[in-house]
């Protein structure tokens, strides 16, 4: 025997709505605290960042073991992937560093509610501390940036002259 389709639709999203339901229940059974999820991300992104971390120290090793030839400008490219590299580095270890002491604080505050008001003290001087670093970073990116660009340009010039690289 077989049901109009119609039946076969509605009893296929009872059984989805049921699966689903039970699901949902079992989930918010199995969570002790709403903060759990969000430590689990701000881990998560440690994890991450100390990854890529020491990906790039043996990237920037690599880089800095390739000879640079004789040209001065080439040399100076290479110095500036190089300061270019380390940059990027320094950003993700002030960021693994702000996500290490959200963890921390999170879980100081989860352990002894009493020092709640100092520990978000502790966090509003930390975020404005962290703006204020990680714009540094970008102005030196920046600045990077343009004197990569300009040395790439001179390079561009040299070799369109005829001269070698």
């Amino acid at each position: 025997m077989t049901l109009p389709p119609l039946f076969e639709t509605i009893g296929v999203m009872l059984v989805i709505t049921v699966a689903a339901c039970s699901s949902t229940a079992s989930i918010d059974r199995g969570r002790p605290s709403s903060v759990d999820p969000f430590l689990s991300l701000l881990n998560k992104g440690i994890t991450q960042l100390d990854i890529n971390i020491n990906g790039l120290s043996k990237r920037l090793n690599d880089v800095q073991q390739i000879p640079s030839g004789t040209n001065p400008l080439l040399r100076e490219l290479q110095a500036l992937n190089v300061s270019g590299w380390q940059l990027h580095q320094q950003q993700w270890v002030v960021q693994r560093d702000h996500l290490v002491l959200a963890r921390n604080l999170l879980q100081q505050a989860g352990n002894d509610h009493g020092a709640r008001a100092e520990l978000l003290e502790r966090w509003r001087r930390h975020v404005q501390e962290y703006g204020k670093a990680i714009e540094d970073l970008r102005r030196q990116r920046q600045d990077l940036e343009q004197q990569h660009a300009d040395l790439e340009a001179r390079l561009t010039e040299q070799t369109l002259r005829g001269q070698q690289p």
